[in-house]
């Protein structure tokens, strides 16, 4: 899998088919994983307000800030999107090719992921 980090290179032609992979999710209905389900109620503090500002979420492409895509066809796997949601907090959805959740976990608006181990990433 490749993986690609808006900190260290997104590849200009990605931009576009990162928007239609966005537009195509925003057309289906959501659904969570095991891992999330399993895993979510160790990171949110306020649950059914959270999956309550997920269901009436409409994606937008500029909040994708990471994303996986396969080795062979370049098809985006899935996605990573940092979003506003409370004063001092932002949501992380890491969102699959059908619109299911892998993982959602809260971040402080304030950090700026200084330890970005950029070399996991591909580099332009």
């Amino acid at each position: 899998m490749l993986r690609y980090h808006k900190e260290v290179y997104i590849d200009p032609k990605d931009i576009d088919r990162l928007r239609a992979f966005n537009n195509k999710l925003n057309y289906l209905d959501w659904q969570y994983t095991n891992h999330c389900l399993d895993n979510i109620k160790h990171r949110i503090i306020d649950l059914e307000g959270l999956l309550k500002f997920i269901k009436d979420l409409e994606l937008r492409a500029e909040n994708i800030f990471e994303f996986y895509s396969d080795n062979i066809s370049r098809e985006i796997i899935k996605v990573c999107y940092r979003i506003n949601w409370q004063k001092e907090t932002d949501i992380i959805l890491i969102i699959g090719e059908d619109k299911q959740i892998i993982t959602i976990y809260i971040n402080s608006r304030e950090d700026n992921h200084e330890t970005l181990r950029k070399g996991l990433y591909i580099n332009g």
